[in-house]
Formats: structure tokens, C-alpha cells, sequence
């Protein structure tokens, strides 16, 4: 059972994302998800890496989930607009050599910057989809502790559009 917060990616042999999908989400009570990706679309050195980071990110408690019911996932995107979350892919000349994704993390947002060949585009843009369903409607929050005494992020909606690195 996951401790306080947790995100716990997987590739997908068991089946469990429905037909016609890239990724699949189970939300849980208890402030925890299973993300599972195609592994098709995904290389398992690129889960491995998303699994150390979201212990960080998620086990800090640095984004909590936070919703009103089961289910809430599954519903249709709000565009509440209260966080940015995307994943972006690279040229891997401007990527560490010994990591398949970094984290751009910031007051607002999080990008992921993600390794050219780590996974497929269509992955990157089904992700993306998902991302902007768990961030930009609230159903995960950012939170800084130390720059503003602990208040949530996206209290106010942040500016439209995904910092880019390229």
C-alpha cells in the first residue's frame, strides 16, 4: 500500500488500458494512482524514471490530489485552467545521458521533459490529454511550502499556454 502520496507508473501487460488507448489512470482513494502507459509506446527505462521522480514529487507532497469523488477522472476535461502539466519531447543531445525524462517544475506548472525515443508522440500527446485533465482541473494540486507558507497552487488559473524549452 502506497504511503501519504503516490503515483506509480506501469507498462501495461496486464491489459488494463480499454482498447483504442495509450494510457489508462486509476485514481484511488487514499491520495494514490496507478498511471499505466502502452508499452508499445513507452520504454521501461522511461517508467523507471518516472517512478523515481513522482516519489519525489508525489511523496513530498509537492502535488496531492485532491477531488470530490470516485470517478472524477473519467469525466470530461473542465479546462479549469489551475495548473500546467505537459510532457514535451527532445533531441537526447539536450538531455542528461543517464535519464529518460527531467522535470521542469515551477510555481504553476511541471513539464516533463521526455527523451526522443523514450516514448511514441502519440503517447506523448494521449498523456498530455490526461495531464491536462489532472493539472489544469484540479484533480492533482501543486503545493510550495517554502516560497508562500504552504498555500496551493492554481488558486488562481495560471497563464494559458506550456513553457517550452525549445
Amino acid at each position: 500500500m502506497p504511503t501519504r502520496y503516490s503515483a506509480v507508473y506501469h507498462q501495461d501487460l496486464a491489459g488494463r488500458i480499454p482498447p483504442g488507448s495509450l494510457v489508462h489512470v486509476e485514481d484511488h482513494d487514499g491520495a494514490w494512482s496507478d498511471i499505466y502507459l502502452h508499452p508499445d509506446h513507452a520504454e521501461l527505462e522511461l517508467v523507471h524514471d518516472l517512478n523515481w521522480l513522482s516519489r519525489h514529487q508525489i511523496g513530498s507532497g509537492l502535488w496531492q490530489q485532491d477531488w470530490t469523488h470516485d470517478g472524477r477522472m473519467q469525466e470530461p476535461l473542465e479546462n479549469l485552467g489551475v495548473a500546467v502539466s505537459a510532457w514535451e519531447i527532445v533531441s537526447p543531445r539536450r538531455m542528461p545521458s543517464i535519464r529518460s525524462v527531467v522535470p521542469i517544475d515551477q510555481e504553476g506548472s511541471c513539464i516533463w521533459i521526455i527523451r526522443e525515443g523514450a516514448c511514441t508522440r502519440e503517447l506523448c500527446a494521449a498523456m498530455n490529454a490526461i495531464l491536462q485533465r489532472i493539472a489544469g482541473d484540479g484533480l492533482w494540486l501543486q503545493y510550495w511550502y517554502p516560497r508562500n507558507g504552504g498555500t496551493r497552487c492554481g488558486v488562481t488559473p495560471v497563464p494559458s499556454g506550456i513553457p517550452a524549452l525549445v
